[in-house]
């Protein structure tokens, strides 16, 4: 395939009215307007992308469903239909997420992540799970099913990555919980990158699981100690620590504005990753849905338990790269580089993902000028095209 006429955004800025070529689901040319006159489109689909914008597709580390399924239902069906539905909105790879679950759940999620990931979704490619759950503090674990949560077990997480074909890339934990040192140190021997979150962790405690190995922090503000200023708790040291990533989810239900705009202060455009937490409600409509085996009620934009409280959402991330433009004052570079190069980064898929650079994975989103996404495609085959 050949895009031509597009304005692309790539490291070094936009490239206005530039060309792409790509071969075997990579980008093997990003060239001038000037250069493209001498390029043979012989034996190449050519795609005219004039008047729109072509940016890197979208990374969500964090997503338990979508397009009416969830993880937890533990199907090869439920997942590739959640990597669809997010499809349609810009994300190009996604790490589907889990809960607190009795293990057999846990069992069943993993291994239909793992026949995503070797057989494809036709929507975003999935790279592998997200342990959101069930090592996290019961007094902390907002839409968290109690009866599920437990100690951390290197036992347990062991089988889980044996089960998935080492699919497991990165596991939540709350770091004040009895064995979670030894538990971070065990999670990053064995490659999986460490968040911490669903935690009352005070300061102390949540540097000392950074000097374990953690290296990041799931949902920012949401479901942890907030911060005081004789007790900084897990929030201070989040936004003080330059070790730790975080991310946000900017649906206007858990972050403030002002809360959202501190939080990019601290950790500037490079730490801050835009993730959806979505649920099952997301591209759906309004309703009744599930999240992992509770109900929960879409409305007025929010997802919630029947308790009022805030359960995952019904972001995309197309929605949250336009809002962190409007509430943060980014430019798109940035706020796309929030949905893309940095989540790559933290899950350590970088390599081949978060950029359009030659040699890398055609991932790509073609938006226009008012930021809607007009189509996706995931190694060099669209996944999604919308309507002119």
């Amino acid at each position: 395939m050949i895009i031509r006429n597009a304005d692309i955004l790539t490291p070094r800025g936009i490239m206005v009215s530039g060309f792409l070529v790509i071969q075997d689901g990579r980008i093997t040319k990003v060239g001038s307007h000037g250069e493209s006159r001498h390029w043979s489109t012989a034996g190449h689909e050519v795609l005219d992308a004039s008047g729109l914008t072509v940016v890197p597709g979208f990374v969500d580390i964090h997503a338990h469903g979508g397009g009416g399924h969830d993880v937890l239902e533990g199907t090869y069906e439920a997942v590739s239909a959640m990597c669809r539905a997010h499809a349609r909105h810009g994300t190009t790879s996604i790490f589907p997420t889990t809960m607190a679950a009795p293990f057999s759940e846990l069992v069943d999620a993993v291994h239909a992540v793992a026949d995503a990931v070797r057989r494809g979704t036709g929507g975003a490619e999935a790279l592998g799970v997200h342990l959101e759950g069930p090592w996290v503090n019961p007094d902390s674990r907002g839409a968290q099913a109690l009866e599920a949560i437990r100690p951390p077990d290197v036992r347990e997480l062991d089988k889980l990555i044996e089960e998935s074909g080492g699919l497991v890339r990165i596991t939540t934990v709350a770091p004040e919980l009895e064995g979670a040192s030894d538990f971070i140190r065990a999670a990053v021997g064995r490659g999986v990158r460490v968040s911490l979150g669903h935690s009352l962790a005070s300061f102390d405690e949540a540097m000392l699981a950074v000097r374990s190995g953690a290296t990041h922090v799931t949902h920012a503000f949401n479901a942890m100690r907030g911060l005081h200023h004789r007790n900084p708790g897990m929030a201070g040291a989040m936004l003080a620590c330059d070790e730790l990533t975080t991310e946000a989810i900017l649906d206007g239900f858990h972050l403030h504005p002002a809360a959202a705009t501190i939080l990019y202060r601290c950790k500037g455009a490079d730490r801050l990753a835009l993730v959806t937490d979505a649920t099952m409600a997301a591209g759906m409509p309004e309703g009744e849905y599930e999240l992992g085996g509770q109900r929960v009620v879409y409305k007025g934009g929010a997802v919630r338990l029947p308790d009022g409280g805030l359960a995952g959402s019904a972001l995309t991330l197309d929605r949250a790269v336009k809002r962190a433009m409007a509430d943060l004052g980014v430019t798109l570079a940035q706020a796309v580089a929030m949905a893309s190069s940095v989540p790559a980064r933290i899950a350590g898929v970088y390599d081949r993902k978060g950029s359009i650079e030659e040699g890398k994975d055609a991932d790509l989103v073609l938006m226009d000028e008012a930021g809607e996404v007009r189509a996706t495609i995931v190694r060099g085959a669209v996944v999604y095209r919308g309507e002119a």
